[in-house]
């Protein structure tokens, strides 16, 4: 009589079961994992040539994020990186492991400056909602430019006498806003813009600044807006109307400084440091005749949005800040503000608002308060500002020492058909439209 064979078969199984822990383990303990980046730079590289030296057999690829796998039958193994316009890379791998590599551009290539370009991203080209624009694969790298023309046209009628005195305004046309701007973000966190606009044939630089992305926070240095009003920060690419309300005015505009910005999915705040603006040929002369500092102010803006959906949003606001005179050209007086606004069209200079200068003032505090509210393709905007100007007692008459100005506006908007508004959280404004799919 056999013995039963069902004792045999637990131990036959355990023996195979140790046999392929031991193959799999063998096999893990071969696999050699890295990343390739060209050299300097955190921009993976895709379809890197990958092989174990001597072994074409062993070819693979990096993929899209520049990650590659390699099974080496014993150890130490020579990995060889090949990449066109790259040199070839030779790495000794001595045991199974996760490896970085950096390739360096192949060739000696100079820059205009006689020296050798060790860093190279290649770019693709491609139009975005019509601006040009070229970025890495990996999106680390763009470049764009932001260009844009208004051309304004106005033809005035009526009689223009006012307490007996004629004010004729002629009609005619003029380019407005002619923009050429180029922006760049660098290794997914650097980014800097330029921004010149030759309207009223001129040249007049708007924008100039570099600025540090984080996770939803930035801190930006150089000439651009202080955060003040919600529809002072939109760009003129996206208000509503041809220009911006004249209670605007209040706001401040361009000047050099310093600023931290940070924001949730509902919250939003953005607060800096700022002195003058960038000095043209008349700031510099009244500075070297009378030495006039260049002022300095403190602005910041807080906002919330209670309301944030696909279709719906609701916006409150409340901005803020502190100045003091800041330099004027020359011929213009030291120590005063003063608050101007042309028609809404450029034809010509005549103000339609003009306080003239406030002289002898030693600072001013604005204080702002916005709200929104948008649905679908339907929208309400408005805002209340207001100023409080503070002047030397010593030289003004008695009871003038104080100057207030304030000013408010309501405006809505109604899209007839195919897109809805967009809140962009990152700068509390509403910036381009939302087209809808299938509509166009």
């Amino acid at each position: 009589m056999k013995k039963p064979t069902h004792r045999k078969l637990p131990l036959l199984g355990l023996i195979i079961f140790f046999l392929l822990s031991a193959n799999v383990f063998s096999q893990e303990e071969n696999i050699v994992t890295g990343k390739v980046f060209p050299a300097g730079m955190i921009t993976p590289m895709r379809d890197v040539t990958v092989q174990i030296k001597g072994d074409d057999a062993s070819i693979t690829l990096t993929d899209g994020n520049g990650f590659f796998t390699l099974e080496a039958l014993s150890f130490p193994v020579d990995l060889v990186f090949n990449k066109e316009t790259y040199q070839m890379q030779v790495v000794t791998v001595k045991k199974a492991s996760d490896i970085t590599v950096y390739m360096n551009a192949a060739g000696t290539t100079l820059n205009d400056y006689g020296q050798e370009v060790g860093v190279r991203v290649s770019l693709n080209p491609e139009s975005r909602d019509g601006i040009l624009m070229f970025s890495s694969t990996d999106n680390r790298f763009r470049y764009w430019f932001d260009n844009r023309v208004y051309f304004d046209g106005a033809v005035y009628f009526g009689d223009n006498t006012y307490q007996g005195e004629e004010n004729a305004i002629g009609n005619g046309v003029n380019i407005r806003r002619m923009r050429f701007a180029m922006k760049t973000i660098l290794w997914g966190h650097w980014g800097a813009e330029i921004d010149f606009d030759f309207g009223n044939n001129g040249v007049d630089i708007k924008d100039a600044y570099a600025r540090y992305i984080g996770n939803n926070w930035q801190i930006k240095a150089g000439n651009f807006r202080e955060p003040f009003s919600m529809e002072t920060m939109t760009t003129s690419r996206y208000i509503t109307f041809m220009e911006r309300p004249y209670a605007t005015e209040q706001a401040p505009s361009r000047h050099l400084g310093v600023a931290y910005k940070t924001f949730t999915n509902h919250v939003f705040f953005e607060g800096g440091v700022f002195s003058s603006n960038i000095a043209n040929d008349l700031i510099r002369d009244q500075n070297k005749a009378k030495g006039t500092n260049a002022g300095w102010s403190v602005t910041g803006r807080f906002a919330w949005a209670p309301i944030k959906k696909d279709k719906m949003v609701l916006h409150f606001g409340v901005a803020g800040s502190y100045r003091v005179p800041k330099i004027p050209e020359q011929g213009d007086p030291i120590n005063s503000f003063r608050y101007g606004e042309n028609a809404e069209t450029e034809i010509n200079r005549k103000k339609y608002i003009d306080t003239d200068w406030i002289e002898n003032s030693e600072q001013k505090i604005i204080f702002g308060t916005e709200a929104a509210y948008a649905v679908n393709n339907f929208r309400v905007q408005g805002e209340y500002i207001f100023t409080r100007i503070q002047r030397d007692k010593n030289d003004v008459p008695e009871g003038e020492d104080k100057a207030k100005l304030g000013g408010f506006y309501l405006m809505g908007s109604w899209l007839i058909n195919n897109a809805d508004y967009y809140y962009n959280m990152g700068d509390a404004e509403f910036s381009h439209l939302k087209l809808i799919s299938g509509t166009m």
